[in-house]
């Protein structure tokens, strides 16, 4: 009989717990805006990171994570907002937490995870990989801004910078070149393609050489060959074409 009483008690003790959880779960929601992760596998991993606008206080963002970086890198949302956040991956394992929020997921090849999150007062949350992804991992960040409406509104009806119409460009876009080096001159997982033509270039094994047409065509089909200094040997063996490798080459000619 006294077997019977325990068994009844931690029964019923086992049942309250788990009713405690889901209460408390619901108090988070509810309360404290905190949204649940949830794992979807109905939904087709996405290949590019995007903001979609459903009403003015309503956001669905689709993360893609990639070695090394976030995209989108730049999100701005006015305050009020609730956004439905979706995370991706395009190669390894990643996780993703966003510093000022309870967001924490992982980003698993093949699956989609999803989060929602309320933002009621302004700020910049940091989104950062929390899963070690290889040799670029601590550089992995992104941001989300949250900002009053004003300022939001301003920044809608601000002109749109249009992308280069080059269509070499759009080649190493196409390719994902620019998703390791920038035009720009800023420090990136590769060396800047700014000035790169004739520029001397230190290698891994000490030696110096000049960034040239022979040693560009070289690093285009051969990546592996020569190793810029302070860089890793990362980039993969792209599909080109003779005409896409002479006209890369002369683009960096005249990139300066």
């Amino acid at each position: 009989m006294d077997a019977l009483r325990l068994e009844r008690r931690l029964i019923i003790i086992a049942v309250a717990f788990v009713l405690t959880l889901f209460g408390l779960a619901a108090l988070a929601v509810n309360m404290f805006h905190v949204g649940l992760p949830t794992c979807l596998t109905d939904i087709k991993p996405f290949q590019k990171g995007e903001l979609i606008t459903h009403s003015p206080t309503h956001y669905e963002l689709h993360y893609v994570a990639r070695m090394w970086e976030f995209d989108p890198e730049e999100v701005t949302v006015p305050v009020g907002s609730t956004i439905d956040i979706y995370v991706s991956t395009r190669d390894v394992t990643h996780g993703l937490i966003l510093l000022g929020t309870d967001l924490n997921l992982m980003a698993v090849p093949g699956v989609v995870n999803y989060a929602r999150v309320k933002f009621d007062k302004p700020g910049v949350h940091q989104l950062l990989c929390h899963e070690y992804c290889g040799t670029g991992h601590d550089r992995m960040a992104a941001n989300l801004r949250v900002v009053d409406l004003a300022t939001f509104q301003a920044k809608q009806s601000a002109p749109v910078q249009t992308q280069p119409s080059d269509p070499t460009y759009k080649l190493l876009e196409a390719k994902d070149c620019l998703t390791c080096h920038s035009i720009d001159g800023s420090e990136g997982i590769g060396p800047t393609l700014k000035g790169i033509y004739g520029r001397k270039t230190k290698l891994t094994n000490g030696s110096t050489v000049v960034a040239d047409d022979v040693y560009l065509r070289e690093s285009i089909v051969n990546p592996s060959a020569k190793i810029t200094d302070g860089f890793d040997d990362l980039m993969p063996k792209p599909e080109l074409t003779e005409q896409e490798v002479n006209a890369i080459v002369e683009y960096l000619e005249n990139l300066k």
